[in-house]
Protein backbone atom coordinates (compact mmCIF):
# COMPACT_ATOMS: atom_id res chain seq x y z
CA UNK A 1 0.00 0.00 0.00
CA UNK A 2 2.81 2.34 0.71
CA UNK A 3 4.22 1.69 -2.74
CA UNK A 4 0.88 2.46 -4.32
CA UNK A 5 0.53 5.63 -2.32
CA UNK A 6 4.03 6.81 -3.36
CA UNK A 7 3.42 5.89 -6.93
CA UNK A 8 0.16 7.80 -6.89
CA UNK A 9 1.86 10.88 -5.41
CA UNK A 10 4.69 10.63 -7.92
CA UNK A 11 2.17 10.32 -10.74
CA UNK A 12 0.28 13.40 -9.58
CA UNK A 13 3.50 15.36 -9.11
CA UNK A 14 4.62 14.39 -12.60
CA UNK A 15 1.24 15.42 -14.00
CA UNK A 16 1.34 18.76 -12.20
CA UNK A 17 4.93 19.40 -13.30
CA UNK A 18 4.04 18.49 -16.87
CA UNK A 19 1.10 20.89 -16.84
CA UNK A 20 3.23 23.67 -15.31
CA UNK A 21 6.03 23.17 -17.84
CA UNK A 22 3.48 23.21 -20.68
CA UNK A 23 1.90 26.42 -19.38
CA UNK A 24 5.27 28.14 -19.00
CA UNK A 25 6.37 27.01 -22.47
CA UNK A 26 3.14 28.10 -24.17
CA UNK A 27 3.17 31.41 -22.29
CA UNK A 28 6.75 31.98 -23.34
CA UNK A 29 5.90 31.38 -26.97
CA UNK A 30 3.12 33.96 -26.83
CA UNK A 31 5.23 36.66 -25.18
CA UNK A 32 6.14 39.77 -27.10
CA UNK A 33 9.88 40.04 -26.57
CA UNK A 34 10.06 43.30 -28.50
CA UNK A 35 12.19 41.74 -31.24
CA UNK A 36 10.09 43.41 -33.95
CA UNK A 37 10.57 46.80 -32.35
CA UNK A 38 14.29 46.28 -31.96
CA UNK A 39 14.62 45.36 -35.63
CA UNK A 40 12.61 48.38 -36.77
CA UNK A 41 14.60 50.70 -34.52
CA UNK A 42 17.89 49.23 -35.71
CA UNK A 43 16.94 49.99 -39.32
CA UNK A 44 16.65 53.69 -38.47
CA UNK A 45 19.96 53.92 -36.64
CA UNK A 46 22.33 56.00 -38.77
CA UNK A 47 24.90 53.91 -40.54
CA UNK A 48 27.19 56.90 -41.06
CA UNK A 49 27.13 60.70 -40.65
CA UNK A 50 29.28 63.02 -42.75
CA UNK A 51 29.90 66.73 -42.31
CA UNK A 52 30.27 68.61 -45.57
CA UNK A 53 28.46 66.31 -48.00
CA UNK A 54 28.02 66.35 -51.77
CA UNK A 55 26.51 63.89 -54.22
CA UNK A 56 25.50 63.83 -57.86
CA UNK A 57 23.51 61.62 -60.17
CA UNK A 58 24.27 61.03 -63.85
CA UNK A 59 22.51 59.02 -66.52
CA UNK A 60 24.38 57.98 -69.67
CA UNK A 61 27.21 60.30 -68.62
CA UNK A 62 24.93 63.36 -68.38
CA UNK A 63 24.50 65.09 -65.00
CA UNK A 64 20.88 65.05 -63.75
CA UNK A 65 21.40 66.67 -60.35
CA UNK A 66 24.06 67.77 -57.86
CA UNK A 67 23.33 68.06 -54.14
CA UNK A 68 25.52 69.74 -51.50
CA UNK A 69 24.66 69.83 -47.79
CA UNK A 70 26.21 70.78 -44.47
CA UNK A 71 25.66 67.27 -43.07
CA UNK A 72 24.38 63.91 -44.30
CA UNK A 73 23.17 60.94 -42.30
CA UNK A 74 23.01 57.60 -44.11
CA UNK A 75 20.00 55.49 -43.14
CA UNK A 76 18.77 52.22 -44.64
CA UNK A 77 16.70 53.67 -47.53
CA UNK A 78 17.50 57.38 -47.50
CA UNK A 79 20.29 59.85 -47.01
CA UNK A 80 19.04 62.67 -44.74
CA UNK A 81 20.73 65.98 -45.55
CA UNK A 82 20.84 69.22 -43.55
CA UNK A 83 20.75 72.56 -45.42
CA UNK A 84 20.72 71.03 -48.92
CA UNK A 85 21.37 72.97 -52.11
CA UNK A 86 20.32 71.07 -55.23
CA UNK A 87 21.07 71.93 -58.84
CA UNK A 88 18.79 70.22 -61.39
CA UNK A 89 20.00 69.84 -64.97
CA UNK A 90 18.26 69.05 -68.28
CA UNK A 91 20.46 67.89 -71.16
CA UNK A 92 23.53 68.97 -69.16
CA UNK A 93 22.23 72.54 -68.67
CA UNK A 94 21.43 73.97 -65.21
CA UNK A 95 17.68 74.64 -65.01
CA UNK A 96 16.97 75.36 -61.32
CA UNK A 97 18.75 75.73 -58.00
CA UNK A 98 16.78 74.57 -54.94
CA UNK A 99 17.46 75.14 -51.25
CA UNK A 100 15.73 73.99 -48.06
CA UNK A 101 16.36 73.45 -44.37
CA UNK A 102 16.52 69.68 -44.76
CA UNK A 103 16.25 67.07 -47.47
CA UNK A 104 16.44 63.40 -48.39
CA UNK A 105 17.92 61.43 -51.23
CA UNK A 106 15.87 58.29 -51.82
CA UNK A 107 18.54 55.68 -52.55
CA UNK A 108 16.41 53.32 -54.64
CA UNK A 109 15.04 55.92 -57.09
CA UNK A 110 17.49 58.86 -56.87
CA UNK A 111 14.52 61.10 -56.06
CA UNK A 112 15.12 64.11 -53.82
CA UNK A 113 12.72 65.51 -51.20
CA UNK A 114 13.24 68.97 -49.72
CA UNK A 115 11.46 70.31 -46.64
CA UNK A 116 10.99 73.59 -44.72
CA UNK A 117 11.43 76.95 -46.43
CA UNK A 118 12.13 75.52 -49.86
CA UNK A 119 13.15 78.09 -52.47
CA UNK A 120 13.81 77.41 -56.14
CA UNK A 121 15.41 79.85 -58.58
CA UNK A 122 15.33 79.35 -62.33
CA UNK A 123 15.68 81.61 -65.32
CA UNK A 124 11.86 81.68 -65.60
CA UNK A 125 11.04 82.52 -61.97
CA UNK A 126 11.20 81.70 -58.29
CA UNK A 127 9.38 78.97 -56.39
CA UNK A 128 8.44 79.04 -52.69
CA UNK A 129 6.99 76.07 -50.77
CA UNK A 130 7.50 73.97 -47.64
CA UNK A 131 7.82 70.57 -49.36
CA UNK A 132 9.18 69.76 -52.80
CA UNK A 133 9.96 66.46 -54.52
CA UNK A 134 12.27 65.95 -57.49
CA UNK A 135 10.99 62.88 -59.32
CA UNK A 136 14.08 61.67 -61.11
CA UNK A 137 12.29 59.10 -63.30
CA UNK A 138 10.02 61.61 -65.08
CA UNK A 139 12.18 64.73 -64.59
CA UNK A 140 9.48 66.73 -62.77
CA UNK A 141 9.20 68.83 -59.63
CA UNK A 142 6.19 68.15 -57.42
CA UNK A 143 4.96 70.12 -54.40
CA UNK A 144 2.00 68.42 -52.67
CA UNK A 145 1.09 71.46 -50.58
CA UNK A 146 0.69 75.21 -51.15
CA UNK A 147 3.28 76.69 -53.51
CA UNK A 148 3.96 80.12 -54.94
CA UNK A 149 5.71 80.85 -58.25
CA UNK A 150 6.86 84.40 -58.95
CA UNK A 151 7.78 85.64 -62.42
CA UNK A 152 8.71 89.31 -62.52
CA UNK A 153 5.83 91.09 -60.74
CA UNK A 154 3.34 88.27 -61.42
CA UNK A 155 2.43 85.60 -58.85
CA UNK A 156 0.78 82.19 -59.15
CA UNK A 157 -0.29 80.36 -55.98
CA UNK A 158 -1.87 76.90 -55.69
CA UNK A 159 -1.72 73.30 -54.48
CA UNK A 160 -0.25 70.11 -55.96
CA UNK A 161 2.16 71.87 -58.28
CA UNK A 162 3.88 69.82 -60.96
CA UNK A 163 6.50 71.61 -63.02
CA UNK A 164 9.42 71.25 -65.36
CA UNK A 165 12.75 72.08 -63.71
CA UNK A 166 12.89 75.45 -65.48
CA UNK A 167 9.40 76.37 -64.13
CA UNK A 168 8.50 77.24 -67.72
CA UNK A 169 5.64 74.71 -67.72
CA UNK A 170 3.63 74.00 -64.59
CA UNK A 171 0.22 72.90 -63.39
CA UNK A 172 -1.50 73.58 -60.07
CA UNK A 173 -4.84 72.98 -58.41
CA UNK A 174 -6.89 75.65 -56.61
CA UNK A 175 -4.87 78.42 -58.22
CA UNK A 176 -4.89 82.11 -57.54
CA UNK A 177 -2.88 84.46 -59.69
CA UNK A 178 -1.94 88.07 -60.15
CA UNK A 179 -0.53 88.89 -63.58
CA UNK A 180 1.24 92.14 -64.25
CA UNK A 181 0.77 93.15 -67.93
CA UNK A 182 4.49 93.86 -68.36
CA UNK A 183 5.21 90.17 -67.55
CA UNK A 184 2.81 88.91 -70.25
CA UNK A 185 5.07 87.43 -72.98
CA UNK A 186 2.26 87.74 -75.56
CA UNK A 187 2.61 91.53 -75.48
CA UNK A 188 6.40 91.63 -75.91
CA UNK A 189 6.13 92.83 -79.53
CA UNK A 190 4.37 96.07 -78.46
Amino acid sequence: MILTYRTEIERRLCSILTVLITIVTVSGLGCDTGQGDVTEFTEEIPQQTLHGFSSSHTEAGVVKWVLVGSEATFLKNVIAVKEPTVEIFEDGELKITLTGNRGEIIKRSNDIHLFEQVVGESQDGKLYTDELHWRNQDGKLFAPNMSKVVRGDSTLTGNEMEASPSLEKLTMKNTQFRINPKDDKLNESD
